[in-house]
């Protein structure tokens, strides 16, 4: 929709209020039985006075405070029994049951579900107490095995070599020793033989005896080489590499263990956060079944909240209503105010604080002094006069007068206290006309009325303030425009 300038929006207020004014006194003019042509037209006289600025416009009254009942269960909740609206009710008293078959079905199935993830929590808690155990084992195994293959290296390296190389050594010096006797032997033998004193077989024996002892120190010769070449080499590298994948084997164990060890434990946490989850959502369940009766927080009288939109069902019994509907709400009447909406034309003049006075319709007679409490800074929705032409704006005033036994909802009308200006020219608003975002008005000249442009000051529901254009004494034309012939 196509948006107005403001001198646009101020001209069309304006204008509307002057059609509907001006229609009404052409029609009372155009009836008139009168003769005379100036008895016509009816006249107002410009002269300076006093004018009273203010802003009236009609509202409800309602409650500054009220106590607010909702449904909180989840998602469409049939409404079982609810108070009749007006009851005069106590704090405590059962207000509204709601249908609790939905809130208990959620209840059952949550509660099997807690049991579920409860057992599930204690199988992975002592899934992780047993595989910390059986790592510590095996760290401890490994850890020990470590132990051994470096105490067998040492004990090779410190002992053992040393003592096989001390007894092949020693074996060479008891086999030479031994060559070096049966040599002496065989070399007597002989010696006596060549005399006669021994037997050839003798000295057969003795050749064959020395050398055997010889082949003996050889092999004995040949073992230590052996031993010092090969054998304690070939020990000494088993011996580090037993260390060294004891070495590894243990630190495999511990990563392993930290892997098994992170998914145990990552187990255990899923296990504890479902476990949190469904006990969270068993509360809340618990809950919702509370909230299938609902409760007035304080004494007072019982109203059925307005409806949001028409396709909202109205607040009964067998209504469905969805969840954080309103369902009943207590107003404090101890303290009231007005709400009225105030439209874009005027609301720059409003602010909190000033003053208003409260005429409340079944008490007509009678005002009720208020104080304008909130503004809202944003034009309401959907509530705008020819499409975008005019925004309103939600605007409270509290009341300060004590009043009498009232219920909210009742019309009131507040009239908004702007300012006081003294000594001025001011007309009424439905002599003024607009053309083009120009304000104009007629002003008798003899048997003529001249059209004049005049400039606006401010202005109240009935009277605006010429600031330029007329004078001490004109007389200005009332009726609309067409009848000015």
């Amino acid at each position: 929709m196509m948006i107005l300038p403001k001198d646009n929006k101020k001209a069309l207020w304006i204008g509307l209020v002057i059609a509907v004014i001006g229609c009404f006194i052409a029609y009372q003019f155009l009836i008139s039985t009168e003769t005379a042509s100036d008895e016509k037209f009816a006249y107002y006289t410009v002269k300076k006075s006093d004018l009273n600025i203010s802003v009236t416009e009609g509202g409800v009254l309602k409650a500054v405070e009220e106590k607010i009942v909702k449904n909180r269960l989840n998602g469409q909740s049939l409404i079982i029994s609810i108070v009749p609206e007006g009851s005069l009710v106590k704090a405590g008293q059962l207000l509204v049951e709601l249908d609790p078959a939905e809130a208990m079905k959620q209840l059952q199935a949550i509660q099997l579900s807690v049991e579920t993830s409860r057992s599930s929590f204690i199988t992975a808690k002592n899934d992780l107490l047993i595989e910390k155990s059986t790592l510590e084992s095996e760290q401890r195994e490994a850890q020990q095995s470590i132990e051994f293959a470096q105490m067998d290296l040492a004990k090779f390296e410190q002992l053992d070599k040393q003592q096989q190389l001390r007894e092949a050594e020693s074996k060479i010096t008891s086999e030479e020793e031994s060559l070096r006797l049966t040599q002496d032997k065989f070399q007597w033998s002989e010696k006596l033989a060549k005399k006669g004193f021994e037997t050839k077989s003798q000295v057969d024996r003795d050749r064959l005896e020395l050398s055997n002892r010889q082949k003996l120190l050889d092999s004995a010769k040949s073992k230590l080489k052996m031993l010092e070449q090969f054998d304690l080499p070939k020990r000494q590298v088993e011996l580090n590499s037993i260390v060294a994948e004891a070495q590894k084997k243990y630190e495999r164990l511990i990563k392993q263990g930290e892997s098994r060890m992170s998914r145990s434990n990552a187990q255990l946490g899923e296990a504890q956060r479902k476990l949190k989850l469904n006990e969270d959502r068993l509360l809340e369940d618990q809950q919702q079944l509370k909230h299938t009766k609902l409760y007035a927080p304080a004494d007072g009288i019982a109203l059925y909240p307005p409806r949001s939109s028409r396709q909202e069902p109205s607040v009964s019994e067998g209504a469905n209503v969805n969840k954080n509907r309103k369902l009943i709400t207590i107003p404090n009447l101890k303290k009231m105010k007005v709400e009225v909406k105030i439209p874009e034309f005027h609301i720059s003049k409003i602010k909190r604080g000033q003053l208003a006075y409260i005429t409340i319709a079944s008490i007509s007679d009678k005002r009720y002094k208020g104080a304008v409490s909130k503004v809202n800074p944003l034009p309401d929705r959907n509530n705008s006069w020819f499409g975008a032409a005019e925004q309103f704006y939600s605007t409270e005033i509290t009341i300060t007068d004590p009043l009498p036994d009232v219920k909210p909802s009742i019309s009131a009308k507040a009239e908004i206290i702007i300012t006081d200006l003294k000594e001025i020219f001011y007309i009424p608003l439905h002599a003024i006309r607009t053309e083009k975002a120009t304000y104009f008005c007629y002003i008798k000249d003899g048997a003529e009325h001249l059209k004049t442009e005049i400039q606006l000051g401010m202005m109240n529901n009935s009277f605006a303030e010429i600031t330029s254009g007329v004078s001490d004494g004109d007389v200005v034309l009332l009726n609309i425009p067409e009848v000015v012939k």
